[in-house]
């Protein structure tokens, strides 16, 4: 998960943005809001081997858009070519590490890297305030929370008490 991480860095410093949207333009991956099932927030597809699209429902608000772009970015920059369904259906290979894989990638993404200094010039946020602040579900912002506390990449903890 550490890669993903540095792999997430790399393309916001190198593109100067961290916005979903913006990637997507700069890496030639179609973006497309459009009417889905209820139960289908977003999903990616890979047309050829130069073209990814990544459509995202249209009932979705803004934070929802940006965390499902980013979410689905995930899956098409690192699972380039897998398909989700056609994996339950013909192999044994665990989709929800993929699931885990492209909401961190979402996490690292939109996440405020400057999160530690903000809290060691103000109080602490919780996960919470974290969530709230950077648009994603709570269930997000704790994988987030507890990958970077494995990796030793996260906050460090006694600056930041106040998450539990």
């Amino acid at each position: 998960m550490k890669m993903i991480r540095e792999f997430a860095d790399k393309l916001e410093r190198q593109y100067g943005t961290s916005s979903p949207f913006e990637l997507c333009d700069y890496l030639n991956i179609e973006f497309f809001r459009s009417e889905l099932p209820e139960t289908v927030r977003g999903l990616c597809f890979q047309k050829d081997d130069n073209c990814s699209i990544i459509l995202i429902s249209s009932s979705l608000d803004e934070n929802e858009s940006r965390y499902c772009c980013a979410h689905e970015l995930g899956h098409t920059l690192l699972h380039p070519g897998l398909n989700a369904q056609a994996m339950v259906d013909l192999t044994n290979l665990c989709v929800p590490k993929l699931e885990h894989e492209a909401d961190y990638f979402a996490a690292c993404l939109l996440i405020d890297p400057t999160i530690e200094e903000w809290c060691e010039m103000y109080e602490p946020l919780t996960l919470k305030n974290i969530a709230c602040l950077a648009g994603l579900p709570q269930s997000v912002v704790n994988l987030w929370h507890e990958t970077a506390e494995r990796d030793g990449t996260g906050i460090r903890r006694k600056k930041f008490e106040a998450i539990c």
